[in-house]
């Protein structure tokens, strides 16, 4: 019988949580309106939590790992993804909950280059855009 620490599961969940509301808060600001649905928030903050369970329940046992490899492969969606940045987002939700169960601080500091990556798109994005502007009303 192994002893799990629910104290820190529970942080991690919460933290989980936290990041993927984040996530997708962020994405809504960056201007992607497909992440503003109802079924995109639950992905968001159920994604992450189901990745740190999983990861946590096959991180000791091979044969469970290949086990389990085989049935999620099974596993697809079944609406298509849209765009190729949907598909980077939920590898980055899923990465967000393995790192989780391996290190909180590791997964912390993932979260926080993901959102400063999408916020420096977005105002790379913005000063571009005015620039170019800048530069057509010039000629």
């Amino acid at each position: 019988f192994e002893f799990i620490d629910y104290d820190r599961y529970l942080y991690k969940s919460f933290f989980l949580i936290f990041a993927g509301f984040t996530l997708r808060y962020v994405l809504i600001i960056c201007g992607q309106r497909w992440a503003n649905t109802y079924h995109h928030l639950g992905s968001y903050l159920l994604l992450p939590i189901i990745s740190l369970v999983i990861s946590t329940i096959i991180k000791d046992d091979i044969a469970l790992s290949l086990g389990m490899i085989g049935a999620l492969s099974i596993v697809r969606f079944r609406n298509p993804v849209k765009s190729p940045f949907e598909l980077v987002m939920f590898f980055a939700l899923v990465t967000l909950g393995v790192t989780a169960g391996v290190s909180i601080g590791l997964c912390q500091n993932l979260f926080f280059l993901i959102v400063f990556v999408l916020l420096g798109i977005k105002i790379l994005d913005i000063f571009l855009k005015k620039f170019v502007h800048f530069l057509a009303s010039i000629n």
